[in-house]
């Protein structure tokens, strides 16, 4: 990715008048990931425009981010190939979204603390989404079985379990600035392989593959996408150890 140090996510439809715009809110950063700046960073200043003729303020969209991500947990656990769809939709809307909140704070210059509070959250609401994978496994396997309504109970109350803990930890973190970038981050800054690799592992990289393993099951009538949940769920233990073993070496 240090390739696209001071480049910009332009696309063939961008007037000069976007192309400024971009200048101003989309300078790259060495957190950026694959998803987000060959994909929704090339779209996410056309709803960054519109937003700020609709006088959105970055914080309202932070919650639209932080909804979206929370809603593609639920559709996990209903567990159906359409459901799983949905997921896609859902998280890579609030991802979107996530992107469009920075760029409208930078165009107008609104910047708060409450801002880098719900950036925090955002980033928290991950951890529910993992857990709705293993309750899709479940439904997917057939050892349990969930109406909408249930999983909908269900998946609230492990949400607000989650947010008494994350929303003081994220206080804390925006109280003390916490933000080094963190060492397996910097990993990932190494070569364009490993940020591929970054990608795969992490969330976006699951939503893709899973969209097209939906698409392959309902064109040939085969259902694998247990498979691949329950593989991403033991690849991510490997990397959470990684990751723990990695950090404490570097502190």
């Amino acid at each position: 990715m240090k390739s696209q140090i001071g480049k910009l996510p332009t696309t063939i439809f961008d007037t000069k008048k976007v192309i400024e715009y971009r200048k101003q809110s989309q300078e790259f950063s060495a957190k950026e990931d694959m998803w987000s700046w060959f994909v929704l960073r090339r779209l996410s200043i056309y709803f960054t425009l519109l937003f700020i003729q609709l006088r959105l303020t970055p914080n309202i969209v932070s919650w639209m981010s932080f909804f979206g991500i929370i809603a593609s947990g639920w559709m996990m656990m209903i567990a159906t190939p359409y459901a799983f769809m949905l997921a896609f939709l859902f998280y890579n809307l609030g991802y979107l979204f996530d992107c469009v909140d920075g760029e409208i704070a930078r165009i107008t210059k609104q910047t708060s603390i409450k801002g880098f509070f719900i950036d925090m959250l955002i980033q928290a609401a991950t951890l529910p989404v993992f857990i709705s994978f293993i309750f899709s496994l479940l439904v997917r396997f057939g050892y349990l079985e969930l109406t909408i309504l249930e999983s909908f109970g269900l998946y609230v109350l492990i949400v607000f379990s989650l947010l008494s803990l994350l929303i003081p930890l994220s206080y804390q973190i925006t109280v003390n600035k916490g933000v080094e970038q963190d060492p397996v981050n910097k990993i990932r800054e190494r070569s364009f392989f490993f940020t591929v690799i970054g990608f795969l592992l992490g969330l976006p990289g699951f939503y893709a593959s899973l969209f097209m393993i939906v698409l392959v099951e309902l064109l040939f009538s085969i259902t694998f996408s247990q498979w691949y949940v329950l593989l991403f769920l033991l690849i991510m233990v490997l990397k959470v150890l990684a990751r723990l073993f990695i950090t404490l070496k570097s502190i």
